[in-house]
């Protein structure tokens, strides 16, 4: 029975691996953040000590109002290589640089404000679809994930041996998973473990789960969101050696939990050399070669190298990976000296596909330290030696990301459902059951909502009847099933308890989330900061929107005026008369070769023989050939002299002679032919004009003036200054 997370396995497996028979969650590969944190400790740019500037600290002012280290340091940290990074770490001009586009980005919000686009209509409309929206996903954030998953990524950094047995729910249970009997046997066992039962017999004896039963109900190893929630709950709360004194309920059944062992989680990587009998060793002559390799390791290396030569092998200097290439019956890994590809870990497996060592290869790899070797391991492939290379342990940023979509993959939805029925209770919102149940019993339960005729069995006396509570409203049957009626996103729901349930939490989640969420800002500043940080990027769009980008078009007068204005921007580029000859064959080569040698001219040579498509009635002849289009014309240098002859030189399936006739210098192209690439240079330049024109008159409003003072404390050797305006 698969009660753990679903993985993808690959379709074929090494033979050094057995595939697990539980299927795990896999580790997403994540980019490392390692980088970003250590700019933290950068030591060109702070003055003060990073624990000792107040984000408070007013860096500017734009009219009356204040820029603080704060704001301008979350800007910054937007963009996720620099999410870690404190402002105050960053070089002076740098920070200063970002200072400035942020003192703009204010005065050009400073302007929206003054011309009264906050209380325009399509502006509100906007700014309250974009609050219902932040305002959802930052309540269930504080409500549920970021406790959860802070704590699913401190569990990834342990690893966890457990068993569990399972007293699971007969199918025909009318009442689903709550059955009393299986609860009772969990129970009776429980007792019986506590008592000094063998907790491994008592599995193989009684749990319901024949595979996990099978192996003494032991699991793999897991790590944070890798098995279901309950019992990953109780195996991170227990002692090693303590079974849980309650049985575990779950959609499986009962569960019965025991930790084994618990260690940090380790990711190693290792090499091995495989032994197996064959048609000329059998299996004592096997075991003794395989003494023979271990002393052969055990030998300093000049020695070492002494018993390769001997045998035939060619010391490389690395032993290990010498005898593993030579004699390993694994022939996947002998290649490349034992090694398998890829890091293990007893949790996730394999980090390429996640595949599992069988238990004794996995049990000797752990009992070794780093550049230990084993001794003979025995598995059902035979014999192996084992070195373990290397090992690290996670990285925390990245296993918190990792836990972050493991959250949202595989809890989120639950917890959100969780949450809001809580919410709807203590708003005293909910089904009226008796009406429900007598609604139950009035209709074709087996029907779905596409059946336009469901309604007729209701009595009017039922339709009129509240069935649903509300904060503010209630239901009656009569609008709850016209709500069915109308509207498409519950066209076929089921006509039963849990297709109502469905169409309810869409009618009332809304409702719900509105109530609940009313009251963010005051009792979260930092969802007041975020509503205000997109608040002002809507504003930012509108007039930004009026005042640049609306006028950003191109006018033909004022582009020749930019074209004339910078007349050396718009040349053409460095190009080539050159004569080639170009052969495919060795033979040609060589006749090409002769008839150089002899004195023969180049162009005369091209006439007869070069095998370009139509160059040979051009003796081979290219006129203003340009480096971008003509890969001869690149076999070009700077220290190639007029009348020079170049080759042969090896190009595309064949060898070029190219000789150097003519060097076209650069000239400056037309308004006409400069278009293409003008055009783009023009609306930068008119759009940074039209800007700067603007923000020069918000300025007249709203003086700005940078706190040089406060600026010199956080940034230390000011060589330039912010200004004062």
């Amino acid at each position: 029975m698969n009660f753990m997370l679903p993985l993808a396995m690959t379709s074929s497996i090494r033979s050094m691996f057995v595939l697990l028979l539980l299927a795990l969650l896999t580790v997403p590969t994540v980019a490392q953040k390692k980088a970003a944190a250590a700019k933290k400790t950068s030591s060109k740019a702070a003055g003060a000590p990073l624990a000792t500037i107040d984000p408070q600290t007013i860096l500017a002012t734009v009219g009356t109002e204040s820029v603080r280290l704060g704001e301008v340091e979350r800007a910054f940290q937007k963009n996720l290589t620099r999410r870690d990074t404190r402002l105050a770490s960053v070089p002076r001009d740098t920070a200063l640089d970002f200072l400035r586009l942020y003192v703009n980005y204010r005065l050009k919000v400073a302007d929206a404000r003054d011309r009264g686009l906050a209380n325009d209509s399509a502006v509100r409309v906007d700014l309250l679809n974009n609050r219902r929206l932040l305002s959802e996903t930052f309540y269930f954030d504080k409500a549920v994930a970021e406790s959860r998953i802070r704590e699913l990524s401190g569990r990834r950094l342990t690893e966890i041996e457990i068993g569990v047995i399972l007293c699971a729910v007969p199918e025909q249970s009318t009442r689903g998973w709550d059955s009393a009997a299986s609860r009772l046997k969990a129970e009776r066992l429980i007792a019986q473990i506590k008592a000094g039962g063998d907790f491994e017999k008592i599995a193989r004896d009684s749990s319901n789960d024949k595979e996990t039963a099978a192996n003494g109900g032991r699991l793999p190893w897991i790590s944070g969101g890798s098995i279901i929630k309950i019992v990953e709950d109780a195996a991170y709360t227990l002692p090693v050696g303590a079974v849980c004194d309650r049985p575990l309920p779950s959609r499986y059944g009962f569960f019965i939990v025991k930790v084994h062992q618990r260690a940090p989680r380790v990711s190693v990587k290792f090499r091995h050399i495989l032994l197996t009998p064959n048609d000329t060793r059998d299996t004592a002559a096997t075991d003794r070669f395989a003494d023979t390799v271990l002393s052969i390791l055990a030998m300093k290396p000049s020695q070492q190298n002494t018993a390769l030569t001997q045998r035939g092998v060619t010391p490389s200097g690395d032993a290990f990976a010498d005898l593993a290439r030579t004699y390993s019956d694994d022939k996947t890994s002998s290649a490349k000296g034992g090694y398998l590809g890829g890091a293990y870990s007893r949790s996730s497996g394999m980090e390429n596909n996640g595949s599992r060592l069988v238990k004794p290869f996995e049990d000797a790899i752990f009992a070794l330290r780093d550049a230990q070797i084993s001794g003979k391991i025995k598995t059902i492939f035979g014999t192996h030696i084992i070195i373990r290379d290397s090992s690290r342990i996670p990285d925390s940023l990245a296993e918190y990301d990792a836990a972050k979509r493991t959250y949202r993959r595989l809890y989120y939805e639950e917890d959100k459902r969780v949450v809001l029925d809580s919410v709807r209770k203590t708003m005293n919102a909910g089904w009226d059951e008796a009406v429900l149940s007598e609604l139950l019993l009035s209709i074709d339960t087996t029907k779905n909502t596409q059946d336009t005729a469901w309604t007729r069995s209701i009595s009017d006396g039922l339709l009129d009847r509240v069935v649903f509570r509300l904060p503010d409203a209630s239901l009656t049957v009569r609008q709850f099933a016209d709500t069915l009626r109308r509207r498409v996103d519950m066209r076929g729901f089921t006509l039963n308890r849990a297709g109502f349930d469905r169409a309810m939490n869409k009618i009332a989640d809304p409702i719900v989330l509105e109530k609940a969420t009313a009251r963010l800002e005051e009792r979260y500043p930092d969802f007041a900061a975020l509503m205000q940080e997109f608040n002002d990027g809507i504003l930012l769009f509108k007039v930004e929107e009026k005042e640049v980008w609306s006028k950003l078009k191109f006018d033909t007068v004022d582009a020749r005026a930019f074209y004339d204005a910078n007349p050396t921007r718009w040349m053409t580029e460095q190009k080539y008369d050159f004569t080639e000859v170009y052969v495919l064959t060795d033979s040609l080569l060589a006749i090409v070769k002769a008839d150089l040698a002899s004195g023969k001219d180049l162009s005369d040579v091209a006439a007869a023989y070069t095998q370009r498509d139509g160059m040979r009635d051009q003796r081979g002849r290219n006129l203003a050939a340009s480096p971008k289009t003509s890969k001869a014309a690149q076999q070009i240098t700077a220290d190639t002299k007029v009348g020079q002859t170049i080759g042969p030189v090896k190009l595309e399936a064949g060898w070029s002679f190219i000789r150097l006739d003519r060097i076209v210098p650069p000239a400056q192209k037309s308004f006409e032919s400069a278009i293409s690439e003008l055009a783009p240079a023009y609306q930068d330049a008119l759009q940074k004009r039209l800007t700067e024109n603007w923000l020069s008159g918000v300025r007249a409003k709203h003086a700005v003036v940078y706190n040089n003072a406060n600026i010199d404390k956080i940034w230390s050797a000011p060589s330039s200054k912010a200004g004062s305006k």
